[in-house]
C-alpha cells in the first residue's frame, strides 16, 4: 500500500498539468472576485468597519475550499488512468487484498490534496497579512485551521473517490470533473454568498457535507476582522456570507459531519469496487 501511495505521489507532482489543473477552481474563485463580486459585496457591507478585509478573507476561505476539492479531482484521476491502461487489472490480481490496493490510491489522492491545500493557505495568509493588512493567526487559530483543512480534504478525497469508483475511461471522469468542480464551488457557497441563494438552494447547501468544512475554514480565517463596532450587524452578516449556518457557533457539529461523512463515502467506494470485481 505505501508504495501506491509513493507512485501516485510521484506521478502526479510529475504531472504538470495535473498540478496546474488543481488549482483551477481557486483560480476561478479568484477571477470572480476581482472582476465580478469583490466591489458589490464590499459595497454591500459598508456598514462595517473593514468591509474590504472581510471580503477578502471570505473570498480566501473559500479559494481554499475550492482548492482542497479540486485538488482530489487531479489526483484520483490516476485510478481511472490505470484502469483504462489495465495497470488497475495488474494490481488487482496480485496477492495483495483489494481494499489495500484501493486505500492506496485514496491516501495517495488524500496527501497530494492536503499537501495543495496547505500551499493555499500560506499563500492565502501571506496575502491577508501583506496585501489587505489583516492580522496574523495565533498558533491555536493555525492548528484549528490545519485539523478542519486535513478533514475537509479527507472528506472530499472520500467523496471524489466514490465517484471515481463508477468511472473507467479518463475522457468519461473528465467531462464529469468539469461539471462536478464548479457545482461544488456553488454547493459550498464559495463562488456566490449563501445567503444570497433560494431558500431550496440554501437548504441543500447547509446539508452538503463539505460546505461544513469550508464553513469553519471562513469562521477561522474571519475570526479577526471582525470589531467592536460592526457588532449590531454582525450576526445578519456571517449567516449572509455562510460563517455561520443556522446561527450556530459550534464547532463540534460540523467536524463529526466531516468525519461521518468521510467514512461513509470511503466505504461506499470500497463496497462498490468489491461489487464491480466480483461481477467481473
Amino acid at each position: 500500500m505505501n508504495a501506491l501511495v509513493y507512485r501516485g505521489l510521484l506521478l502526479f507532482f510529475k504531472n504538470k498539468q495535473a498540478v496546474i489543473g488543481s488549482f483551477i477552481g481557486a483560480l476561478i474563485m479568484i477571477v470572480l472576485y476581482v472582476f465580478l463580486l469583490g466591489d458589490s459585496l464590499v459595497n454591500s457591507l459598508s456598514v462595517l468597519s473593514q468591509p474590504k478585509l472581510v471580503v477578502d478573507t471570505w473570498m480566501l476561505a473559500g479559494v481554499i475550499g475550492i482548492a482542497s476539492a479540486s485538488s482530489t479531482l487531479g489526483s484520483v484521476s490516476l485510478m481511472i488512468r490505470d484502469k483504462e491502461r489495465n495497470v488497475y487489472t495488474d494490481f488487482m490480481i496480485s496477492p495483495i487484498s483489494k481494499s489495500k490496493i484501493m486505500l492506496g490510491y485514496f491516501f495517495s489522492t488524500f496527501l497530494i490534496s492536503l499537501l495543495v491545500t496547505l500551499a493555499v493557505i500560506v499563500i492565502a495568509e501571506i496575502y491577508i497579512v501583506m496585501l489587505s493588512k489583516g492580522e496574523l493567526l495565533t498558533l491555536p487559530q493555525v492548528g484549528l485551521l490545519f485539523l478542519v483543512s486535513l478533514l475537509t480534504v479527507f472528506c472530499s478525497s472520500a467523496f471524489m473517490f466514490f465517484i471515481a469508483s463508477f468511472f473507467r475511461r479518463i475522457d468519461t471522469f473528465s467531462t464529469m470533473t468539469s461539471v462536478i468542480g464548479p457545482l461544488i464551488g456553488f454547493l459550498t457557497g464559495c463562488y456566490v454568498p449563501i445567503g444570497s441563494l433560494p431558500d431550496m438552494a440554501q437548504t441543500v447547501v447547509q446539508y452538503f457535507p463539505l460546505t461544513s468544512g469550508v464553513v469553519l475554514i471562513r469562521r477561522i480565517l474571519t475570526e479577526n476582522v471582525f470589531t467592536a463596532a460592526d457588532e449590531p450587524a454582525m450576526a445578519t452578516i456571517k449567516e449572509e456570507l455562510g460563517i455561520v449556518m443556522n446561527g450556530q457557533n459550534d464547532i463540534l457539529l460540523p467536524i463529526l459531519i466531516l468525519l461521518v461523512s468521510s467514512c461513509i463515502f470511503l466505504a461506499l467506494a470500497l463496497w462498490n469496487v468489491k461489487r464491480v470485481e466480483i461481477k467481473r
